[in-house]
């Protein structure tokens, strides 16, 4: 498989590429790293891992986690945060440095382009990755719009990816244009060859969304099942403005103690050990298939890391995208 930003899947199971598009909107990419969240894993014969998109916080909410059944605290105090220039700009500066040396001590980093080994060699050609400096401002009623629809979208994703004929035929024309895609299809043609049903799957879902200005309706940008990147950074972004509103609160009208904890990254980790679990053979491996050069590898190093830590019985191992099918 040929990978962007992240891979990853168990070993026995093959998640089709589907993506659905509703009617898009602007998308400002300071919004990226503070909308990765993943409620509880759903333990059942059909493992999903439902990765709600969008950051409740600002002013008028904060980032807020959810469990499956997208329960969640929020508290509601407008006005928005969309303005930077109301603030002082010595504070700005105050802020962005702080956030700069915390995002480079805790390892919110990925690979500079300038450096030729630093999508490599670990450690190499460090920059800290890009994020909002504060936390975003959502009303609470998108947010659980977007959190009623998680459950559905994972549904119609795991009954796509049953339905091979629907599948080949809805991505024929992409399939003529796209090599990803197309690559993606023929692997999923010579499964259906080999005529092999798993009853076990596991999804690792991404949901993005945007607020429409004019409108004021939630649009969805794209559904990732296959690129769902930034668990890692997402739940460090979330301590990150933790540690901003704590020093900085006062003066930006912001309490951290209204920024939740964020598990994305953990919460991934214990739908992978538990779909191995549900697999029932300890020979088994998680495999990451990742890029040959991948500057985001730390985002990806996070997660293989929380699964050797917390589930140190597993068997993990990394393939970069060269290999074969």
């Amino acid at each position: 498989m040929a990978a962007a930003d992240f891979r990853s899947t168990i070993r026995t199971t093959i998640t089709p590429f589907f993506s659905k598009h509703i009617p898009s909107t602007t998308r400002h990419s300071h919004y990226s790293f503070s909308s990765t969240y993943s409620p509880k894993p759903l333990l059942s014969h059909h493992h999903r891992l439902t990765m709600p998109p969008v950051a409740i916080d600002g002013k008028q909410t904060v980032d807020v986690d959810v469990d499956d059944s997208c329960s969640s605290s929020v508290t509601v105090k407008p006005p928005s945060l969309h303005d930077y220039h109301r603030f002082d700009q010595q504070l700005l500066d105050n802020v962005a440095y702080d956030a700069l040396v915390w995002a480079s001590l805790h390892g919110l980093v990925m690979g500079d382009k300038s450096s030729k080994k630093s999508g490599t060699v670990p450690g190499v050609g460090l920059v800290h990755a890009p994020f909002a400096l504060l936390p975003v401002s959502l009303p609470e009623t998108k947010f659980k719009q977007a959190c009623d629809l998680a459950p559905i979208f994972n549904e119609l994703v795991d009954r796509v990816s049953l339905d091979a004929n629907f599948l080949q035929e809805s991505l024929s024309r992409t399939k003529k244009v796209d090599e990803f895609t197309s690559r993606l299809l023929d692997i999923h043609s010579k499964m259906l060859h080999v005529n092999k049903k798993e009853e076990i799957r596991l999804g690792l879902h991404r949901s993005d969304y945007m607020l429409d200005e004019q409108t004021k309706s939630l649009l969805q940008i794209e559904l990732n099942t296959i690129s769902s990147s930034f668990a890692g950074f997402g739940s460090l972004v979330t301590e990150l403005h933790r540690y901003i509103l704590s020093r900085h609160g006062k003066l930006l009208g912001l309490d951290a103690e209204n920024v939740p904890v964020n598990n994305a990254v953990s919460q991934n980790a214990e739908g992978l050990a538990k779909a191995w679990i549900e697999y029932n053979n300890p020979k088994a491996v998680i495999m990451f298939v990742v890029q040959a050069e991948e500057r985001n590898m730390y985002d990806q190093h996070s997660l293989s890391a929380v699964l050797k830590e917390k589930y140190p019985f597993l068997h993990t191992h990394s393939s970069n995208s060269n290999c074969s099918a």
